[in-house]
């Protein structure tokens, strides 16, 4: 399910790119693909307790990493 979610959605497919190329402690794709898969669970749980839609720009708001990356 992650992989076709890392090709068609732009935020997905920046943090795996972020996840692999990172210059400390660079991911494998594989790797990668796990942590997010928990992030993705993570995001599907909070999007059910707290009953809002999903929002690419509130999630990637919140990722420090892709911020200090850019």
């Amino acid at each position: 399910m992650m992989i076709p979610l890392i090709r068609h959605n732009k935020a997905f497919k920046q943090l795996h790119d972020y996840y692999t190329t990172r210059a400390v402690n660079p991911l494998c794709k594989k790797q990668s693909i796990v942590v997010l898969c928990g992030k993705l669970l993570k995001i599907l749980h909070s999007l059910c307790k707290k009953k809002v839609h999903f929002d690419v720009s509130h999630m990637m708001k919140d990722l420090y990493c892709l911020q200090e990356a850019a």
